[in-house]
């Protein structure tokens, strides 16, 4: 059964969020037709359509507590790179 990845990129201030031309709360897309790897790894996307990734994440996560909440912490952490203990990451429910 496929899951319905849900994931969502919150950053609590608007000024930085405005500088990486980003939402306060942004929806990212779960690619897993455009793999960004041969091992087939997801890849996320926001809704500009370009690629987010880990090293982004972190640093808009060390620059003002940015936070990634998802239901399917498996498929995050391996389309970014992270591990699952990656502080920011966060699990919600369905």
């Amino acid at each position: 059964m496929e899951t319905n990845v849900k994931t969502t990129l919150i950053i609590p201030d608007a000024a930085v969020a405005e500088k990486h031309g980003l939402e306060t709360v942004t929806e990212l897309l779960c690619n897993e037709e455009y793999c960004a790897t041969s091992f087939g790894y997801p890849v996320f996307q926001l809704p500009n359509g370009d690629i987010f990734d880990g090293p982004t994440f972190r640093e808009l996560r060390d620059a003002c507590g940015a936070t990634l909440e998802t239901n399917c912490l498996v498929k995050v952490c391996l389309g970014l790179g992270m591990p699952k203990t990656e502080p920011g990451l966060v699990v919600i429910g369905d």
